[in-house]
């Protein structure tokens, strides 16, 4: 894949950006905003169609997201559609949209000053604009309400990865004029449009160009031309009517069947989502499921959530990356994105410790070194995501003496895992919809195809009372304990023991980064320094072991060279835990049955993974545009093990 190139603009005489490359303004030199919301928002019947929409969301899908003018101006006719009638059936706006060129965070921030009127919107949309890696990238607006999936790439790559289930409402047919840019005007983009439409799609666009009324007409738009804006003579839109009709939406889940006699079970409604597990994958999606308007039930087997492999005071937030671009490098970059953003603007709605002081990733040996090396070659990550820094440069970002280069990331730093999971619990305690039930163990699956139900065989483990539950829509997220139920044998999951040192130090006070070498150490929280950690596939229980403290700190030594900010370092206290991982050392996130969802095997990248897989299976869940393009949903989907065990056979 080609690396993202961002877009070389210039300003005309009537202060409008224009695109080097393409010649072409970006929006009109008379009025850009009134020419969206002429153009776009008002020839699709916007934003009165939000109000009479019948689902819960409204789907918007965009060529050519530019200085992001047509997103915002949908966004504010969004809110003010929610504002005037709160009740209405459409909760939520998706706005998807592809860009090859995208304009650097400054140009955007330059040209969207033209317009006081949306410099809320626009400053929120600046504050979240991302690195120029390709792929989709989830921004999330107003608690969730507004959703902005940014495909940075060739429209023609990026959307047959749309997945069928992020079809579209309304479609903006935007980007620069067919005679300006004519790669994007191909036949593939409407056989793409009406893959992704439904019967009753919208489409408008400022051209009424030949080739473009054809290629809508062909695929199933009946298309017509009507007055352009200002001095432009014609525009053209169209409404999706297929000879063929459109595969149907997936139904909602059905009414709930004839309740069993057990009187410790409870109804399955429709709207309602069980989750097993009480780690940062459990609070993720019900933090997610509780934006999307759904009923969450959390059963966890603990008497509080985070006291498995999701415990720790500190962990590292950055990306694994390969040392080339691939698919799971993507994965990696668009999941460290959403995670930061996810955690920043959860800290605007609840308190939990975090510090987004930047990550240095040390090339502390031959092989590391190497690595680095040919990861500031790749060209996919130039001008993003890390920086190279020479010992010098590592030394004075980190605050103490390094004998090593490294790769520096910014927008990386530590969250506290059990901080943040008690105080979303803590927020989601006081939303309606949501009940946890503590010191339940989950020991049986059996499904009911009659009423299309899981029954859940559980007991309290205090009083070894049996309990049943019964659910419509389960999600199994409960790390180590995952894999102990009949549906889930097939997965190879690996239990690695790791045990992490609390450590006191006055000498490390300075420190100011979190430092990665062959283990890694972060700035103090409370006067503690975490420095860890151990992998040990010899113990299934999470032992606390003074060995394994012994050993963290002789690493430290050993590595980083006996360094003399080190000498003092004491150790107070330790947390060990069960990290569940597969082979392929990437997450298990998506269904393998009716009704019946796995999302685990993160590993130790729980605070990497879990915000964007959230996303995932709460829109799989909720039937809702999915953030993963295809081929990343099957990269991470449980049914890859199903079909190796096949295979096999």
């Amino acid at each position: 894949m080609q690396p993202i190139q961002s877009a070389i603009i210039h300003y005309n005489e009537q202060g409008t950006p224009v695109s080097d490359l393409f010649d072409d303004v970006y929006f009109s030199n008379e009025s850009g905003l009134e020419e969206t919301q002429y153009v776009f928002l008002q020839q699709n019947g916007l934003p009165q169609r939000f109000l009479n929409h019948q689902r819960r969301y409204f789907h918007i899908i965009e060529t050519g997201f530019g200085t992001g003018l047509n997103f915002l101006l949908a966004w504010q006719n969004f809110r003010v559609a929610q504002k005037e009638a709160p009740s209405v059936c459409c909760e939520r706006l998706y706005f998807s949209t592809f860009e090859k060129y995208p304009l650097k965070k400054q140009d955007l921030a330059k040209a969207l000053e033209s317009w006081p009127l949306l410099a809320e919107l626009a400053a929120l949309l600046v504050s979240q604009y991302p690195e120029p890696v390709a792929g989709c990238h989830r921004l999330q607006f107003d608690e969730g309400r507004v959703t902005l999936d940014l495909w940075l790439g060739d429209v023609h790559d990026s959307m047959p990865q749309l997945s069928a289930q992020n079809s579209a409402d309304a479609w903006f047919l935007d980007g620069f004029a067919p005679s300006k840019n004519p790669q994007m005007w191909q036949p593939e983009l409407f056989s793409q449009m009406a893959r992704l439409s439904q019967t009753g799609t919208t489409v408008a666009t400022f051209t009424s160009a030949g080739l473009v009324r054809r290629g809508l007409a062909d695929v199933g738009f009946a298309v017509k031309k009507v007055k352009g804006y200002g001095r432009k003579r014609e525009m053209c839109i169209g409404i999706f009517q297929p000879d063929i009709p459109s595969p149907p939406q997936l139904p909602e889940p059905p009414e709930q069947a004839a309740e069993s006699s057990a009187s410790t079970q409870t109804a399955a409604q429709p709207d309602l989502i069980t989750i097993v597990g009480g780690g940062l994958a459990a609070i993720s999606l019900a933090l997610t499921l509780q934006q999307h308007g759904r009923q969450v039930r959390l059963l966890c087997m603990d008497d509080a959530v985070a006291q498995q492999a999701s415990h720790n005071r500190q962990g590292a937030l950055y990306p694994q990356l390969q040392a080339s671009w691939s698919p799971v490098s993507m994965l990696h970059a668009l999941a460290f994105g959403f995670a930061a953003r996810f955690y920043q603007n959860l800290k605007q709605q609840f308190d939990f410790p975090a510090d987004f002081c930047g990550v240095l990733t040390l090339a502390c040996n031959q092989t590391l070194a190497l690595r680095q090396q040919k990861m500031t070659a790749e060209p996919a990550y130039q001008g993003c995501l890390f920086q190279q820094l020479d010992a010098e440069q590592a030394s004075a970002v980190a605050g103490l003496s390094l004998p090593f280069a490294g790769l520096y990331y910014p927008a990386g730093g530590w969250i506290a895992p059990q901080a943040f999971c008690q105080a979303a619990l803590k927020h989601l305690q006081q939303q309606s919809g949501f009940e946890v039930i503590f010191g339940c163990k989950v020991n049986r699956l059996e499904w009911q195809a009659n009423s299309a139900t899981w029954l859940l065989d559980a007991e309290d483990v205090h009083h070894h009372q049996p309990q049943v539950w019964s659910a419509k829509n389960l999600v199994l997220a409960c790390g180590s304990q995952i894999h102990n139920f009949a549906q889930t044998q097939f997965l190879p999951l690996n239990l690695v023991r790791g045990q992490v040192s609390h450590v006191r130090s006055q000498a490390m006070a300075p420190l100011k980064t979190v430092i990665c070498h062959q283990g890694y150490l972060t700035p103090a929280l409370d006067g503690l320094h975490c420095v860890g950690a151990t992998f040990d596939r010899s113990r299934q229980q999470a032992l606390l072991l003074d060995s394994d403290n012994e050993a963290n700190l002789a690493l430290v030594q050993q590595v980083l060279q006996q360094p003399a900010w080190f000498d003092d370092a004491k150790v107070e206290s330790a947390k060990a835990g069960l990290r569940t991982t597969v082979p392929d050392h990437l997450p298990v996130a998506g269904f393998i049955a009716p009704g019946l969802h796995l999302f685990g095997g993160l590993g130790a990248r729980g605070l990497l993974f879990a915000p964007l897989l959230a996303q995932q299976l709460a829109a799989q869940l909720c039937n809702e545009p999915l953030p993963l393009s295809e081929k990343l949903s099957v990269l991470i989907h449980p049914a890859r093990f199903l079909t190796k065990q096949k295979a096999s056979l």
